[in-house]
């Protein structure tokens, strides 16, 4: 049976057939807005059961300073992401989902990264995220960096410095996409002044082919 909703409200929302194999979308730092519950929909047509968490209890903002103030409280509470996490997955675990991936955007990204050093995934997809520095690396989980054109990575570590990292432990399954012309939040469609319809094509295309690679063959 198919089953598509989602309530601002609601801790989680779900998409897709029960059963499929589990992703979660994790949320950037302005919150679940509408074009994530767009993605994850569109992502379920693909074969998929996705969740999509709220990692703010209902709270949004297109306002970079309350954005900022939203992400700085979530990264306090970094084990209460993981629960949220861990809760998504092993609530579709439970109905089926024998395989699983997150798929985070900036914060979520950073979520995520987090979350594959010690849980059990077998893929995440990192769209404009960073690892925290001195994160450890536990399960080898593949993961595909979808990257703006350049970034500013302040306080995490590169993407390229992951790579490197991860390559010197001897894995491999670390890629990088860069998409021209765009800047770090070029996915979310409420956030105009960063939105590029052009990399946002392309790096779903290359989402879709990612997890469909790890999730369903």
């Amino acid at each position: 049976m198919s089953e598509t909703g989602a309530s601002a409200q609601a801790p989680t929302s779900w998409h897709g057939t029960a059963g499929d194999p589990i992703v979660v979308l994790a949320h950037d730092w302005n919150g679940r807005l509408p074009w994530i519950e767009d993605f994850a929909a569109t992502l379920a047509g693909e074969g998929f059961r996705v969740a999509v968490p709220d990692f703010y209890e209902g709270r949004t903002t297109t306002d970079d300073d309350e954005a900022g103030a939203l992400l700085n409280e979530r990264y306090d509470d970094i084990d209460g992401a993981n629960r949220i996490l861990s809760e998504a997955i092993g609530e579709a675990r439970a109905e089926g989902s024998e395989r699983a991936a997150i798929v985070g955007f900036s914060m979520g990204s950073t979520l995520a990264l987090g979350y594959a050093a010690h849980g059990a995934l077998e893929a995440v997809v990192a769209y404009y995220g960073a690892a925290m520095p001195g994160m450890q690396t536990g399960p080898r989980t593949p993961v595909l960096f979808q990257l703006a054109e350049t970034d500013d990575w302040s306080g995490r570590e590169a993407p390229e410095d992951y790579r490197v990292r991860l390559s010197a432990e001897g894995y491999e399954n670390v890629e990088l996409r860069h998409y021209e012309g765009s800047v770090h939040g070029f996915q979310n469609a409420q956030i105009a002044k960063r939105y590029s319809a052009d990399a946002s094509a392309a790096a779903w295309q290359s989402t879709v082919a990612f997890l469909r690679a790890h999730l369903l063959t």
